[in-house]
């Protein structure tokens, strides 16, 4: 009886340890949350609207601040992919590095490679939730923010374009008062939503055949766009029955 009972206890202990082994191994979080994404992006939306009202540069300046931190709360939502994880960390500091200068040199270059920071940003993102929302896994409650998330992205993506655009060319969209990128963000994002909803208002229009090309070009994802999701979520909640059925 005694030897039975410590065999018992062994056995106990070798399966805590096992499991204590397994836990130490596995990651908590093994898929992206992307609440913290998409709530850094709304701000700084919302925050694009809001900088037109205070003076001189301390509305540039403070959304210069709430874009560095979107980069950073991002990186709550980046838990799978180590490599985008350090590149955001490199994106974000090369984000200060150059805001700073921007603000010493008073040089549109940094403007236009501040936007390029942004744009990589704001696509690799995209390619990264794009990866984990679209066709893979149960339909939860993060996916579908993570669904939202992808679509402010892809505004996102295409305003910082546009911004792009217009520091070349000043003129490339009508309806868009030239300024500095900070105090143009909310009316190219306004115009890429619209765009990307194929709403297309007509109070801002592009003016030369590039703007043109990206202008069309988006209205097509967006509608290519909404396709693949809800094909996407169909296929996901059509297996999640199939297995049900099957007892899985």
């Amino acid at each position: 009886m005694r030897t039975c009972s410590l065999s018992k206890t062994v056995k106990a202990v070798e399966q805590t340890f096992l499991a204590y082994k397994a836990d130490l191994m596995h990651q908590p979080d093994q898929s992206n949350n992307f609440i913290y994404l998409f709530f850094a992006l709304t701000t700084m939306l919302f925050a694009s609207t809001v900088i037109v009202e205070f003076p001189g540069t301390v509305g540039e300046d403070l959304f210069s601040v709430v874009t560095t931190l979107m980069l950073i709360i991002s990186l709550k939502s980046i838990n799978t992919e180590m490599t985008w994880k350090r590149s955001v960390y490199l994106l974000a500091a090369t984000f200060i590095a150059l805001a700073i200068l921007s603000r010493i040199f008073k040089s549109d270059l940094y403007g236009l490679l501040l936007l390029g920071v942004l744009l990589v940003f704001f696509a690799g993102s995209f390619w990264s939730a794009a990866k984990q929302v679209l066709f893979v896994g149960d339909i939860d409650r993060n996916k579908i923010i993570g669904s939202l998330t992808l679509y402010l992205l892809l505004g996102l993506t295409w305003a910082t374009i546009y911004l792009i655009l217009i520091a070349f060319d000043h003129n490339a969209f009508s309806g868009i008062e030239h300024g500095n990128w900070q105090q143009m963000f909310a009316s190219a994002s306004y115009y890429s939503f619209v765009t990307l909803t194929t709403l297309g208002y007509g109070d801002i229009l592009p003016e030369n055949h590039i703007a043109e090309f990206f202008a069309y070009m988006e209205a097509i994802v967006g509608v290519f766009y909404m396709a693949i999701i809800v094909s996407s979520l169909i296929s996901l909640r059509l297996a999640a029955i199939q297995r049900e059925q099957r007892g899985d």
